[in-house]
């Protein structure tokens, strides 16, 4: 699908969008009540809104611009809200990816996933660039200097040559840009546990790399998580608290990292470590969704901690009011939070039974737009999240 993306060149102008979505949106199906209970939170408000279908999405897959424009993947076309999800109608395809930023002045960068290894050593991934507001897109070739990486296996047996963009991606303070990869360096022999021998797949390190060039080029690699985490110490004094860093519980090793800025300006990075095979009926090994921080725009990074007990395909929003949401799946949908700049989290609740992956975004400074499969529709619940005085 992205491949048919990247040879597509869009046709239309923001105008065009503009008068076509204001003069045909309409009000997504009725809506229906929040079947789930809501936790009562220490220190917070969490409050279910409208639960609805999003008309003619056909995946959870979706993007808010800085406009306030958000586009959810239908099956050959977008499907647009200007007015921050009360209202959606049918439009042209919007960014496809999970990986896309908007770098403002109508400049938004998409990007494939698996980087292609050449033969000077460096590794190319398929990039979109928009210098106009997503109007018009052009086809790109990123270069990745990441001496260490090697190939890698996937949960379906299929090969990657190179590390693979998820869909962490973030600009920095200084304007260079940052991106999340997975994968695997010469030396991480140890195999996920419960897949297939002949998969070779090797348990994944987290990295970051760097770009100055506004994502021409990208280097610099960090190692954000690989074996290690942070664990409670066995003290024999239990009114004392010493953590020790320890061989990490992981199915995957680290992957799947999304990233986001804390109202302290420390840099989040969430991670999935285990979740399914992915061929066939078999069952799901759900191992803990980590967390790491940076205070150093992404030099170096904490050693991973466990905030839930599952989560594959985080997503992650720092709101206006100061709270971090995150999404995440399987077994089944959830959101949980954390208002300490990300140092711990509370509050998981289940939004949706099923194992597709869900996607949140922040569409008011104390409001959330979660996105999800649901009963053979794409929803969407809102949510309002604030700090509770009381």
């Amino acid at each position: 699908m992205f491949s048919n993306c990247l040879n597509r060149k869009s046709q239309f102008t923001f105008a065009l969008i503009y008068l076509f979505v204001t003069s045909l949106a309409t009000p997504a199906a009725a809506a229906e009540q929040f079947k789930f209970p809501l936790p009562h939170i220490s220190g917070l408000k969490v409050t279910a809104g409208d639960t609805f279908v999003i008309p003619g999405a056909s995946n959870s897959i979706a993007f808010r611009f800085r406009d306030g424009r958000i586009v959810v993947v239908g099956k050959d076309h977008g499907v647009w809200s200007i007015d921050g999800g009360r209202t959606w109608t049918k439009g042209p395809r919007g960014p496809m990816s999970k990986t896309v930023i908007d770098l403002g002045s109508g400049e938004i960068l998409m990007f494939g996933s698996s980087s292609s290894a050449r033969d000077d050593g460096r590794y190319e991934l398929p990039v979109v660039r928009s210098i106009d507001n997503w109007q018009t897109q052009t086809d790109e070739l990123a270069l990745f200097n990441i001496p260490r990486a090697t190939f890698c296996g996937g949960d379906d047996g299929a090969r990657h040559s190179g590390m693979i963009a998820h869909h962490g991606v973030l600009q920095l303070k200084n304007d260079d840009l940052m991106i999340t990869m997975y994968g695997n360096y010469q030396g991480d022999n140890e195999l996920a546990d419960a897949y297939p021998v002949e998969f070779n797949m090797r348990k994944y390190r987290t990295i970051v790399v760097f770009s100055s060039d506004r994502g021409k080029t990208w280097g610099h690699p960090v190692t954000v998580a690989y074996k290690r985490m942070l664990a409670r110490g066995l003290d024999s004094d239990s009114s004392v608290i010493s953590y020790r860093d320890v061989p990490a519980v992981t199915q995957e090793g680290f992957c799947e990292p999304d990233l986001t800025r804390a109202p302290n300006g420390d840099i989040i990075c969430m991670m999935r470590s285990g979740g399914r095979i992915g061929v066939g009926n078999v069952p799901i090994f759900p191992t803990p969704m980590y967390a790491s921080r940076s205070s150093d725009e992404g030099k170096t990074w904490t050693t991973p901690v466990q905030v839930a007990d599952r989560g594959v395909c985080p997503y992650l929003v720092t709101l206006d009011n100061g709270i971090i949401v995150c999404s995440y799946a399987r077994p089944g949908n959830w959101l949980i939070f954390s208002d300490d700049n990300g140092q711990t989290w509370k509050g998981e609740f289940m939004i949706n039974t099923r194992d597709s992956y869900c996607k949140v975004l922040a569409v008011a400074p104390d409001k959330i737009l979660t996105i999800y499969h649901a009963d053979g529709k794409i929803k969407g619940t809102f949510f309002t999240v604030q700090k509770n005085t009381q």
